[in-house]
């Protein structure tokens, strides 16, 4: 992050995007103005139990009162365009299919075996390029199964070492890695990955602190049937709006040399949230609200917490550089945090964001 680092040209940067679930003829026309900038669409499987965790977004609806009938209906349209957008979109761009080792239980080696063979079939019938996965089993066995699919690591899978990718690479055939989070706070980590010849994808617009260090807390209480909405990005009040894991778009310049796919959050945005998010990340727009470029638990705690306008006067230019190298460890003697809350929202707003959700 010195001064005389070199810096890419935003035109030649590549992204993954999420396919949301809207009309799929549409967001194909959308993919296709934005082609060369496109390396793969991640798109949920059109399994009626949904393997990743974009099902939470349904179940939670119905924990909070909506009618069942109406989200199971809403459900069903989502996954029927997703069977849509992967029947249309053959050809014409490639398409990574998710799946979240939080949302299947396995009880003995058969089922992870039949678990696989049902992902192959998958894989031959829909005919995908290839799946982002968690489970090292899993991967290990698909990649043995269907050597041709391309294996994506979730950063769910917690890479974070070179010894780690190694195995991956050579037992499941890994050609992406997407590491941890908050390996974004660690760019000398990522250089090492990239030096070691490790083809790297990294999320950036998700201000989650899943990792910091809540990875595994965060997972372990989501298996174990916590509503994820409690347990994602609050774990520190307003503190984690500001300091989180995502990098805004005029601070992409700085990971251009180590990451090669930027990976765009929203499978459960609405409409044209994708495109809008990649055209502000390209156009390094500096101007938009926090809250409409990124995703988080915090966020959408903040937007019950604070008036619309006053989250729409928070933008991406009054969040200072500083954070980019901000370190959670430092906190208590930085005070940044505190100084943004102060500045940006309104004194009697304040103290609402002052508490802590304990995962236990």
């Amino acid at each position: 992050m010195e001064k005389g680092d070199v810096v890419m040209n935003p035109d030649c940067r590549i992204y993954s995007v999420p396919y949301n679930g809207v009309d799929p003829e549409w967001f194909l026309q959308e993919v296709e103005k934005r082609k060369k900038h496109i390396d793969h669409v991640y798109c949920e499987l059109p399994f009626k139990e949904m393997i990743s965790h974009v099902r939470f977004a349904f179940d939670d609806r119905k924990s909070s009162g909506e009618n069942p009938a109406n989200v199971d209906a809403m459900r069903a349209l989502y996954l029927k365009n997703c069977f849509e957008f992967l029947r249309l979109s053959k050809g014409k761009v490639r398409r990574i299919c998710p799946v979240n080792a939080m949302c299947y239980p396995f009880a003995t080696d058969d089922e992870v075996k039949n678990f696989v063979v049902t992902l192959a079939r998958a894989a031959n019938e829909l005919q995908i390029e290839g799946f982002i996965l968690s489970d090292y089993r899993v991967a290990a066995l698909l990649h043995a199964l269907l050597p041709e699919a391309e294996i994506h690591t979730s950063c769910n899978a917690y890479q974070w070492n070179l010894r780690q990718m190694e195995i991956w690479q050579k037992k499941c055939g890994v050609a992406v890695f997407n590491p941890p989070r908050e390996i974004l706070r660690t760019p000398t980590r990522l250089k090492e990955m990239h030096d070691a010849g490790f083809k790297l994808k990294c999320l950036v617009n998700e201000a989650c602190l899943m990792g910091c260090p809540n990875s595994f807390n965060h997972n372990l209480s989501i298996a174990m049937g916590r509503r994820p909405v409690l347990l994602s990005c609050c774990q520190n009040g307003i503190a984690d709006l500001f300091r989180a894991n995502w990098i805004l778009p005029r601070w992409q310049k700085h990971y251009d040399d180590v990451v090669d796919i930027y990976k765009i959050a929203g499978r459960n945005a609405a409409g044209d949230y994708p495109f809008k998010t990649i055209d502000a990340y390209l156009a390094e727009d500096d101007s938009l609200p926090l809250a409409e470029l990124m995703i988080s638990g915090t966020l959408m705690f903040a937007s019950y917490m604070l008036p619309g306008e006053i989250l729409r006067k928070i933008t991406i230019n009054k969040v200072p550089d500083k954070l980019l190298t901000c370190e959670c460890r430092e906190c208590e003697r930085c005070g940044l945090c505190e100084k943004i809350l102060s500045e940006l929202i309104p004194k009697e707003y304040r103290e609402s964001f002052r508490f802590k959700v304990k995962v236990t």
